[in-house]
């Protein structure tokens, strides 16, 4: 018999992957159920969080969030943060927002009005409106204050002339092609040195090398390039 047209029934207990979607829990629905406010509870869980808008203005902190950055609501989050990571993080945030690459983990130095420095790490996600970015929301983990490392603490940095060459140029935020064409070297030349100075200063990121770069002196925030 031909079953050209037809269509095959569905067993009683037999479930399609849409069925089983449809039955993961909304939050919006169990909130609306409990009759409870997850936004009073966020703004009082003893764990800092933010939310930017998609210009990296600062629309929203807890109450941790404004005691670990005060005066923050209302700025971008480029005054925020220690002035040598601005370029680097800037391209990275309008990356992220354009959906060019995606949202992970990462490291920041927080600047805080009284000269104090906190590293600290961030979870974020992009806040969508259909299928736009028009924000995101982030978590801080934060390092536990406390004395700045004894001399002679941190693994010692022996770094090539041209190495150091490139560490300025990862300080300065530049691209691979753009340090390739400033050395006049090919770009896979370029990324077997950066991923050298990374080997050397024991850091899993760009970002990360240069924060440690200046922690330990191989970097001044007056660093230029010509």
């Amino acid at each position: 018999m031909s079953t050209r047209g037809s269509r095959r029934s569905r067993r009683p207990d037999e479930r399609t992957s849409c069925d089983r979607v449809s039955e993961l829990p909304d939050l919006a629905l169990q909130l609306e159920a409990l009759g409870g406010d997850i936004h009073g509870s966020l703004q009082e869980v003893a764990v800092p969080m933010y939310v930017v808008d998609r210009h990296g203005t600062i629309v929203w902190l807890n109450d941790v969030g404004n005691e670990l950055v005060p005066e923050a609501l209302g700025r971008n989050f480029t005054e925020v943060i220690a002035p040598e990571l601005v370029d680097r993080s800037s391209r990275e945030f309008a990356s992220r927002i354009l959906g060019y690459h995606p949202f992970v983990d990462h490291k920041l130095v927080l600047d805080a009005p009284g000269g104090e420095r906190r590293e600290v790490e961030i979870s974020s996600a992009p806040l969508r409106k259909g299928h736009r970015i028009v924000g995101v929301f982030g978590v801080l983990r934060t390092s536990s204050p406390g004395a700045p490392p004894k001399a002679g603490s941190a693994p010692t940095t022996r770094l090539t002339p041209r190495q150091q060459e490139v560490l300025r140029f990862l300080g300065a935020g530049l691209t691979t092609r753009e340090m390739a064409d400033r050395m006049s070297l090919s770009i896979e030349t370029v990324r077997n040195h950066v991923r050298m100075v990374l080997a050397q200063l024991g850091a899993r990121s760009r970002l990360e090398a240069v924060l440690l770069a200046h922690r330990r002196g191989l970097l001044e925030a007056d660093d230029s390039i010509d």
